[in-house]
């Protein structure tokens, strides 16, 4: 089975977080998780499991499809074939972009990914920008580099906004439902969840939403 999430979330969001959950909770391709990609911001609460970023992140500065900006130039078979560079195993992989909230991407994949899957993960737009100043900065030394992305906090901002408005936007209009992120419910049309895993997963406070569909 090689099936491809789209997950979306703005930077802020927890998404990396809820990657991790997701991905304990999936029958997932983890070969992307190498040690270059991995990187833990500043912790906020000791001994937090889902600190950090893990795997692979596409788009501008990321590290994987670095020319992941407009898809719309793009063809399917050019998208697919980077993902194959990256991913070697089987299970979902979890394509993970702040990207795809521009450009009307969302819509592209909906149009060329028959059969797939997208995440979307909401989280308040000003709430996820002071969140990601907390933990993250524009330093070299952060990855991923959100500088080609983002360029700086007055840039990032209005950014993490529009984004926010484009997720909503799109959800509403493929009648996407939302509800609070629950491991033991928001991936239930998703075949293969672990119920065990997802049961064990310890809930965040309630300030993040998803929603889930497969591309039809």
């Amino acid at each position: 089975m090689k099936k491809n999430i789209w997950f979306c979330g703005v930077p802020g969001s927890k998404w990396s977080g809820v990657d991790i959950q997701l991905r304990r909770c999936l029958p997932c391709d983890q070969t992307d998780e190498t040690p270059e990609r991995l990187f833990y911001h500043r912790v906020n609460v000791p001994g937090d499991v889902n600190n950090g970023h893990k795997g692979a992140y596409w788009g501008p500065g990321m590290g994987c499809g670095e020319d992941w900006n407009n898809l719309n130039y793009k063809t399917k078979e050019q998208v697919q074939h980077d993902i194959d560079q990256v991913f070697s195993g089987e299970g979902y992989r979890i394509i993970k972009s702040h990207f795809f909230a521009r450009h009307h991407n969302l819509d592209w994949l909906w149009e060329n990914f028959k059969g797939d899957y997208i995440i979307l993960l909401y989280k308040e737009a000003q709430a996820s920008f002071a969140w990601w100043c907390n933990v993250m900065d524009f330093s070299e030394d952060h990855w991923p580099d959100y500088r080609p992305g983002y360029k700086d906090y007055n840039t990032m901002r209005p950014l993490i906004f529009e984004e926010t408005c484009k997720i909503v936007d799109f959800a509403m209009r493929k009648n996407m439902k939302w509800g609070e992120w629950n491991p033991n419910e928001s991936l239930n049309i998703i075949p293969g969840v672990k119920k065990d895993e997802a049961s064990i997963i310890k809930r965040w406070p309630d300030d993040k939403y998803m929603a889930v569909a497969q591309i039809t």
